[in-house]
């Protein structure tokens, strides 16, 4: 038969609205974790072009086991001010398709590329000679060979296994 279809059961009370953080919070977390961030990035700049270093024992130390922190606290506040809407244009700028791309090879790049390194850098019998044009071509290759062997990881194995799991979820009826 062509009976009723079973009506949904009434809504129930809204949410109440998330209530926004204050301005200076907001803008406290995005200053902080900028400073941070940009710090551990570019804090050491020019730090090993002179030999002996400048930076004392307490200094290196203290940047190296800083720096291990210092990252994922900014990098938390950041997801933070995305997730609770705080941040838009980083959001979008985050959710855009090319860096989505980017970001699903960024792991596997990081994975493969001392092995990438390794085989680039011993591949040749001549002494290295470090220089400005030096360091430029070894970053090209090395982030084309880490990126292509990244590429060929999320193609053979990542996205299988991801495409399998959601076939074994289907079935078990938790496909979300």
């Amino acid at each position: 038969g062509g009976g009723a279809r079973p009506r949904p059961p009434p809504p129930g009370p809204a949410p109440p609205p998330r209530r926004a953080d204050p301005a200076w919070l907001v803008w406290g977390l995005a200053a902080g974790a900028a400073a941070v961030m940009l710090a551990l990035s570019f804090g050491t700049l020019g730090l090993y072009s002179a030999l002996p270093s400048p930076w004392g024992d307490a200094q290196n130390v203290s940047y190296i086991a800083l720096s291990r922190l210092g990252w994922p606290v900014g990098l938390s506040a950041v997801a933070y001010l995305c997730f609770s809407g705080q941040a838009p244009l980083v959001n979008g700028l985050l959710s855009w398709w090319p860096l989505q791309v980017f970001g699903k090879l960024t792991f596997a790049a990081y994975i493969v590329h001392p092995v990438v390194m390794y085989g680039v850098n011993y591949s040749t019998t001549a002494p290295i000679e470090f220089s400005d044009i030096w360091f430029a071509k070894s970053f090209t290759s090395f982030l084309a060979w880490a990126s292509l062997l990244a590429l060929l990881l999320w193609l053979l194995a990542e996205k299988p296994a991801a495409n399998l799991l959601a076939l074994a979820l289907g079935r078990l009826g938790l496909k979300g």
